[in-house]
């Protein structure tokens, strides 16, 4: 059994587009599919509860507040493992699009990689465009990346693509959060998400549980999926809302996995009032030439 876990938020049409998608799936008879709704402020529930109805294979669960990326995924795993405990496990973001033989070629490549922890097929924008893997930052990174003035001489950390595997595989750090497959017995060895974070980074934490288990992630070269980059982020978070999420996770995730971690978290805090400070002054004139 593969368990499929499905975080939505406002954007339930494209949660009940994926869903239907799933049920094309060579190997659908495998799937037992979680949806969680995480407390949309809209017709999400109603919609969704009326839904699922339609499939044996689908399951609606409804948090009673925003727990953020982590939490409601962590909703959904928590789910699985009390009632159906999968052999596998995909998180899947509600705005994507791919093959139909995609689990099934999944579920082959996995069970012959070396040491596999999690893995993906390549993400594609929708303009088709290959979004490569990334390393991930180092503290001098995230230092130098809180400032736009930094960001244009600061060459950013994406990965050559490829087969370094002999199966059309690619080893890499980072696997994106809209598109994560693994054995469920290892993602819940890990500890599932880590529960601190509200949104973004959340792939750091896991690499960092996957490189101390000395295991790999890996990239599959010959599948791709599409990323289309939901709008509901954007519309629930302004500009300077998003910074703020994403230095937390950074702050977090460099107490919790970095060498020092304290001490660096505490100057990466002092670097970052400065960072707010750019972007609310970046905002301010963009403002101005919007109104001239």
């Amino acid at each position: 059994m593969i368990g499929i876990v499905i975080l939505n938020y406002m954007n339930f049409e494209e949660t009940i587009n994926l869903v239907n998608s799933l049920q094309f799936q060579t190997i659908s008879n495998q799937l037992k599919i979680i949806v969680v709704d995480n407390a949309s402020p809209n017709e999400s529930v109603n919609s969704l509860e009326s839904f699922v109805k339609s499939y044996d294979n689908v399951i609606f669960l409804k948090s009673k507040s925003n727990l953020g990326y982590a939490g409601g995924n962590n909703l959904g795993l928590n789910y699985l493992d009390e009632f159906f405990k999968p052999d596998y496990v995909c998180i899947l973001n509600n705005d994507i699009l791919f093959d139909n033989d995609c689990f099934e070629k999944l579920l082959d490549i996995y069970q012959k990689l070396e040491e596999p922890a999690f893995i993906c097929p390549m993400q594609m924008d929708n303009s088709g465009n290959i979004l490569p893997p990334y390393r991930l930052n180092s503290f001098f990174d995230d230092c130098i990346n809180l400032f736009y003035i930094f960001k244009i001489f600061h060459k950013r950390n994406s990965l050559k693509i490829s087969d370094d595997t002999g199966l059309n595989a690619m080893k890499v750090e980072l696997i994106p959060g809209s598109f994560m497959f693994s054995s469920f017995k290892l993602f819940k060895h890990i500890g599932y998400f880590y529960p601190h974070t509200f949104l973004y980074s959340e792939e750091r934490f896991i690499y960092a549980e996957v490189k101390k288990n000395k295991l790999n992630n890996y990239m599959i070269l010959d599948m791709n999926y599409t990323h289309f980059s939901s709008s509901s982020i954007n519309k629930s978070y302004n500009n300077l809302e998003k910074f703020k999420l994403l230095y937390d996770s950074w702050l977090k995730f460099t107490r919790v996995h970095r060498k020092y971690g304290k001490p660096k978290a505490l100057f990466l805090s002092f670097l970052m009032k400065f960072s707010i400070i750019e972007i609310k002054l970046i905002n301010k004139i963009k403002n101005l030439l919007r109104n001239d």
